[in-house]
């Protein structure tokens, strides 16, 4: 039995040092030359991404005037987005007064671009002030004269709405659409019509620009009722019906 031990001992002692020197040099190999996988493999982790912000732009909607406290439906969807951590904050730029052409200025500013490029929500007002003109328009009705704004007017919304989507490829935008706060006037009617296609036209540019359009013509029927004292702008309960609207619409996209 003795005879065979050191035939045996002497051939596993072989095995084990080739075991061990290709060992040795896989790993040198290794060292010098890194297989892919390491190469590849990250070392650090991944940013955390930023909430991001609620930039809310347009005229005296956006700004809430007619509010008993201020709080326009932008200044609702921003609570609500900040509270449920879709966004990290609110931003309101909107100017009482502006028009389209107002808007597309303030669209020049480096300072606003910024914000816009950062922001993960945009939502505009823009184009009561063009179309009824304090008032002037519906009372002086000219039809040619507001065709002419209407046209105006669109090839200035077409550009805003250009301008957000080309400065951020990715936030969710959304555009609240015009109602008529002059249904009872003499002009009113006529009014109904051009506001209604105001919204159809708007919808159009929307869908080209991946633009969601809320359309409030049917929230203000009654002016008693649905607009505040000054019989122009919303009063809160139709502020908080526009801020539903525009929640479902910002919401689904998330």
């Amino acid at each position: 039995m003795k005879r065979y031990a050191w035939p045996l001992f002497l051939s596993v002692s072989l095995i084990l040092t080739a075991l061990f020197g290709y060992g040795f040099a896989s790993a040198y190999n290794d060292v010098v030359n890194p297989p892919k996988r390491a190469v590849l493999t990250p070392t650090k982790e991944e940013p955390v991404a930023k909430g991001g912000t609620y930039v809310a732009l347009g005229d005296s909607l956006t700004r809430g005037v007619g509010a008993s406290n201020g709080n326009s439906y932008a200044a609702i969807v921003g609570q609500e987005l900040t509270k449920d951590n879709t966004v990290e904050r609110f931003q309101n730029l909107a100017v009482s007064g502006a028009r389209t052409e107002d808007l597309l200025k303030q669209l020049e500013q480096k300072e606003v671009l910024r914000s816009l490029s950062q922001a993960k929500v945009i939502s505009v007002t823009i184009g009561g002030n063009d179309l009824f003109n304090r008032g002037e328009g519906v009372a002086n009705f000219d039809a040619k004269k507001t065709a002419d704004t209407i046209k105006s007017a669109q090839t200035n919304l077409e550009k805003t709405f250009k301008i957000l989507r080309d400065e951020n490829p990715d936030a969710v935008i959304f555009y609240v659409g015009l109602y008529n706060p002059f249904r009872a006037s003499e002009n009113g009617e006529a009014f109904d019509a051009i506001v209604q296609n105001w919204n159809a036209e708007s919808r159009q540019l929307g869908l080209e620009y991946d633009i969601e359009v809320i359309d409030t013509f049917n929230l203000v029927r009654d002016v008693k009722r649905d607009l505040s004292s000054d019989q122009f702008h919303p009063n809160d309960s139709t502020y908080e019906q526009i801020a539903k609207a525009s929640l479902l619409a910002v919401n689904k996209r998330f």
